[in-house]
């Protein structure tokens, strides 16, 4: 709870753009500076996403059905990451503002990490053949779950 009231602090302070008046180093500037490095990850994040999505109507068969799972999937994976990091800040048991700088730290690398995944799964997608089997272009979709192991 601690934690996102300090995240809900942390965006007030990027709203109104004070946070850098803070002294450089202290949890208050760098809980500003996360934030703004949290927003331009999402940026990219939300733009590798639209275009994995616009790969995937164009390419017909079962695609844009998979596409909406796609969608579904990207919206659970935001929030889970978003609480996963809020609670990951508040068990550093630092003070301060510290808890939500490493809740927005630990965010941002996830963020990051997902949009180059995504990344990579929409330039396999690209790579197919026109005529390509459908396992390859579910093959190529596995990049974007956790650990997937085939079930078995």
């Amino acid at each position: 709870m601690a934690a996102g009231a300090l995240l809900v602090l942390a965006a007030n302070l990027h709203a109104q753009d004070i946070g850098s008046d803070w002294p450089e180093g202290s949890s208050m500037h760098t809980l500003h500076m996360e934030s703004k490095r949290l927003d331009s990850a999402h940026a990219a994040l939300s733009d590798a996403h639209a275009g994995l999505l616009a790969r995937l109507e164009r390419m017909g068969g079962g695609a844009p059905v998979l596409a909406g799972e796609v969608a579904l999937h990207h919206e659970r994976w935001v929030a889970y990451r978003k609480a996963d990091c809020e609670l990951s800040g508040t068990l550093t048991g630092a003070g301060g503002a510290w808890p939500a700088v490493h809740g927005l730290t630990c965010e941002r690398t996830q963020v990051e990490n997902r949009a180059r995944a995504v990344d990579t799964v929409r330039r396999c997608l690209e790579g197919l053949p026109p005529d390509h089997a459908r396992f390859e272009q579910l093959e190529c979709l596995e990049g974007l779950v956790d650990g997937f192991d085939h079930g078995y």
